[in-house]
């Protein structure tokens, strides 16, 4: 435990306001499709494994009911019954999921990703932002990340244009592990350690909506 900023209210009805009248907007990256069903934005693959693609939205579904037991308004950009996105383009669908958040006037957007790494032994978790206002959000996320996951390695805190030079309000993308690294693979593959995911990113949110 220990990961939260706030203390956890004994009162359910209590801890169903923390988050009261706040817009969430998890972006599961990756899944999109072109007007002939090609896919054009795959995402990466572990080795005979899992995609990435899978393992956010699998992570982002979970993260959902957490976010909205807290009182949050929470939306996805695509959903297990929706899975797949379509577009002419990549970058084009990358900026139609930042203006949807846009329109929503979210609190937070929270794009969820996995890395892949030529170096077979690259591995960890490192949370991404790029307008300056953005940073404390990623740096809850990856606070929470890092107390959840004690033998993960933390990549920490980095400033990227790719997060979203679109997006109006916080903004962070979360890699949640690397696929290229065969042991954290099989973790993100794994339904449990989905669930770990998925709680500590969304404390780190709550961190940063209660402290803003």
């Amino acid at each position: 435990m220990g990961l939260l900023a706030w203390p956890l209210p004994a009162d359910p009805v209590a801890e169903s306001a923390l988050l009261a009248g706040r817009i969430i907007v998890v972006d599961p990256g990756h899944a999109t499709k072109n007007a002939l069903g090609a896919i054009i934005n795959p995402g990466a693959q572990a080795r005979h494994g899992a995609y990435e693609r899978d393992v956010a939205l699998a992570v982002g579904s979970r993260m959902v009911p957490l976010l909205e037991a807290r009182g949050a308004k929470v939306f996805m950009t695509r959903t297990p019954r929706n899975p797949w996105r379509y577009s002419a383009y990549r970058l084009g669908d990358n900026r139609a999921r930042a203006i949807f958040a846009n329109l929503l006037h979210a609190n937070a957007y929270v794009r969820l990703h996995c890395d892949w790494n030529k170096d077979r032994n690259f591995k960890g978790h490192t949370t991404y932002y790029f307008h300056w206002a953005s940073r404390p959000l990623a740096a809850e996320i990856n606070e929470t990340m890092a107390k959840a996951l004690p033998d993960h390695r933390d990549n920490g805190v980095h400033r990227r244009s790719f997060v979203s030079v679109t997006a109006r309000m916080p903004t962070t993308l979360v890699e949640m592990g690397v696929l290229s690294y065969k042991p954290e693979a099989k973790n993100l593959a794994d339904p449990a350690f989905q669930d770990t995911l998925a709680k500590s990113i969304a404390d780190g949110i709550t961190n940063y909506l209660v402290k803003h």
